[in-house]
């Protein structure tokens, strides 16, 4: 069934307000470093910030064997459905394989590899939007790797509130609010758990 963002109609076969798997990526992109490098300044881009919506991959992950309301952890997926989640988080997000992955070696660790592993098991396997409907990577991203403007806190964290608090639940039953990404004692604060998790 596909999702309506922003106006157009959306489905695996439409890009995300990016590239086709097929092409480079065009735009929207940060300036590419290497995968082993930290992740850019965030501060440097100031992207539209759109509110998420439920995945429109919920069909493309029932076919490699995954239910988008129930993902496993990414590191307890089978070897042969992987491949097929990786170029949907790709899509998602509007970029390239070596975007995270280090060229000729998709193996080695990168910071974007295991912020993308953290993303999958905290974001796309552990929330939903209110009433339940499944998130994944593009319910977010839709195609861009920069998602929230930082430019004004005070906006951003209003605009939080209201797009990631007050839409989404956690599917543990538990109570969501800024701790569920942030961490404990966090609050409003807007700890850099990307930071975090780029080394993790």
């Amino acid at each position: 069934m596909p999702t309506v963002l922003n106006g157009p109609v959306l489905n695996a076969a439409t890009p995300l307000n990016g590239p086709s798997l097929n092409e480079a990526p065009s735009g929207g992109l940060p300036e590419r470093a290497s995968p082993n490098e930290a992740p850019p300044n965030v501060l440097s881009a100031r992207p539209d910030m759109n509110e998420p919506v439920p995945t429109a991959f919920a069909e493309d992950l029932a076919k490699l064997g995954l239910s988008a309301e129930a993902l496993p952890p990414l590191e307890k997926l089978d070897p042969r459905a992987l491949r097929g989640v990786m170029k949907l988080i790709a899509k998602s997000l509007g970029a390239s394989c070596t975007d995270c992955h280090e060229e000729g070696d998709f193996g080695t660790p990168t910071p974007r590899k295991r912020i993308a592993r953290h993303m999958w098991n905290s974001f796309a396997a552990g929330l939903a939007m209110k009433g339940g409907a499944p998130l994944f990577c593009d319910s977010c991203h839709q195609g861009r790797t920069k998602l929230l403007d930082r430019s004004d806190l005070n906006a951003l964290r209003a605009w939080m509130d209201r797009a990631f608090v007050a839409k989404l639940q956690r599917n543990d039953s538990q109570e969501h609010n800024c701790e569920t990404c942030h961490g404990a004692g966090t609050g409003q604060s807007g700890a850099p758990f990307l930071t975090t998790w780029a080394t993790l």
